[in-house]
């Protein structure tokens, strides 16, 4: 159905580390599941890191665009939006700038989410999402399937 959205994961080295939303056939939402300075990417932004991202260059959108161009790897991603390419190339030249995150859409992660894809069997909460983006164009499509989902 046009207002469902289901989320494919994204690994890296068989973690996941974030996952891919989609309405249809379209790419729609990217999250990740870990922070812009968790440098290991798993889930925990040590005191290290944190100096580290402080003494780096701004490091807001990073975790987006490292799952961004994970996903361009999967085939199950890329098979059903071909497109989704020039979106993480677009994710990588630009840090994320000109998506949204919205708290909103928290809500819909609260009540959990399924996510398919590479064999794993996961459910998304809240508290995994450490960065959300809408693809731009998308944002009253995504906010539908995400109220729907959340029985508003």
């Amino acid at each position: 159905m046009a207002d469902d959205m289901d989320w494919i994961a994204v690994t890296s080295f068989r973690k996941t580390i974030g996952a891919v939303g989609f309405i249809g056939s379209k790419a729609v939402a990217i999250a990740a599941f870990f922070a812009d300075a968790d440098g290991n990417q798993d889930g925990t932004v040590s005191w290290g890191e944190w100096l580290a991202s402080k003494a780096a260059f701004d490091l807001t959108g990073k975790a987006v665009t490292e799952v961004a161009m994970q996903a361009r790897y999967d085939l199950d991603i890329v098979g059903r939006d071909p497109s989704f390419n020039d979106l993480a190339i677009s994710l990588f030249a630009n840090f994320a700038q000109g998506l949204i995150a919205q708290g909103i859409y928290i809500a819909y992660f609260s009540q959990g989410v399924s996510l398919i894809g590479g064999g794993i069997a996961k459910t998304i909460t809240a508290s995994m999402i450490k960065q959300f983006v809408i693809r731009k164009g998308f944002e009253a499509v995504v906010k539908k399937a995400f109220l729907k989902a959340a029985g508003h």
